[in-house]
């Protein structure tokens, strides 16, 4: 009998009627970390932990049926080791001619842990859930109000600058007479600039919200990327002179057809410039330039890819501002550098534009020796899409692109 009590897979305690242990098969006696003089000594409440009251409930019970509970979950209690979740039956019988409790087991503690554990993870997972479900609302909230916020200004916004443009006419054709000690020009173009900084802020704001949301769709086409850099390059050219700022453009090739949404690289170009243009001493250089090799040449990201660079001398960037210069709101705030009025948001968006184009692109920089935006393109023409477009097309003026991206850089 005691042999086949411990061939037995599963854990056999049992006691006499006072709770006495008999014998503990040997399974259960390694799992307790007991031998079997330790164990012998030992009583029933000692490693189940219940009160002897209870174990003499179950001995009084008069019906057999009674006397048997299935199911049941209990904790055994090794010497050394944390206790042992356990299922199993308790039987109220004979043994050796004993009437015994006979406790009969299964190990369950590794299945209860696991649950638990699961059940951790789910929770923990909910939590998430629920706490990203919770930034996503926030941030649409945000994205939401921002942009009738930004809609809102821009309808009186556009009423001055119609006004505005209104009134200039008008003095052309001496139609308005004032004071010639009263510079309506100088006044009237106060108003102009400063409404073009509020339309750039504006523009910058609803565009980088309406990336956050999706809602921001680029529209490529086949079109010469030198000629594009190049004219937005040169268009800009008087404002680099004002400030005594010499501005250089340079290609390897006259003509590199990609396909690119056009409207949003003159964006790029034009931010990246007037940062330059920003941060650069009266005297100093900037220069653009494009090159188109099937080497990886600039931001190392494309096989055959189109690189351009825009780099001056200026005043540089310092390194604890280098690694977060193209995050939301970002600014380099050292004294030296602070020149110049901003949101923070340019470079951003400048990033998402490249992005969206399917390039990337980085920045080094020194201080006091200047600095070097790098970006690239993919060398590629858009499919089904024969015609080589011109930039000539476009309707927007480049000049009140340039006013208005150069609107925190120039008095009039």
């Amino acid at each position: 009998m005691n042999d086949l009590i411990d061939i037995i897979d599963e854990y056999i305690l049992i006691s006499d009627i006072k709770g006495s242990i008999l014998k503990c098969n040997s399974k259960l006696l390694s799992r307790l970390e007991y031998n079997e003089d330790e164990i012998n000594k030992l009583a029933i409440i000692d490693l189940i932990g219940y009160e002897k009251k209870v174990i003499e409930k179950w001995v009084n019970f008069k019906d057999n049926k009674e006397r048997e509970a299935n199911n049941i979950n209990l904790k055994l209690y090794p010497k050394i080791s944390n206790p042992i979740s356990v299922n199993g039956k308790i039987i109220i019988d004979n043994y050796e001619d004993k009437e015994c409790i006979i406790i009969i087991s299964k190990d369950i503690s590794k299945i209860t842990e696991e649950k638990i554990d699961v059940e951790e993870k789910i929770k923990f997972m909910e939590n998430k859930i629920k706490e990203l479900n919770e930034n996503l609302s926030m941030e649409s909230m945000r994205n939401e109000f921002f942009a009738n916020l930004s809609h809102e200004f821009k309808t009186p916004l556009n009423i001055i600058l119609g006004t505005m443009q209104l009134i200039n006419k008008n003095i052309e054709n001496d139609n308005i007479t004032y004071n010639e000690n009263f510079n309506l020009r100088k006044y009237n173009n106060v108003i102009k600039q400063n409404s073009y900084r509020l339309l750039k802020l504006l523009n910058n704001l609803i565009d980088i919200t309406r990336i956050d949301a999706g809602y921001y769709n680029i529209k490529m086409s086949n079109y010469n990327i030198v000629e594009i850099i190049e004219d937005i390059t040169m268009s800009i050219t008087q404002y680099a002179q004002q400030r005594g700022i010499k501005l250089i453009f340079d290609t390897e090739e006259e003509d590199i057809i990609i396909g690119c949404d056009p409207e949003k690289i003159e964006r790029i170009i034009l931010n990246l410039l007037s940062n330059a243009i920003k941060y650069t001493d009266p005297g100093g250089e900037i220069k653009v330039s494009i090159t188109s090799s099937e080497e990886k040449v600039f931001v190392s990201v494309k096989d055959n890819g189109v690189g351009i660079s825009v780099k001056d001398n200026g005043v540089g960037i310092s390194e604890r501002s280098i690694s977060k210069i193209f995050e939301r709101f970002a600014q380099d705030s050292t004294s030296f550098s602070r020149r110049c009025e901003g949101s923070g948001i340019g470079l951003s968006l400048v990033k998402s534009l490249v992005e969206m184009h399917g390039g990337n692109i980085t920045v080094e920089s020194k201080v006091n020796k200047g600095s070097e935006f790098k970006f690239e393109l993919l060398n590629m023409k858009v499919v089904d899409d024969d015609n080589i477009s011109n930039i000539g097309e476009m309707s927007c003026s480049k000049i009140e692109k340039c006013d208005i991206e150069f609107s925190d850089i120039y008095s009039s």
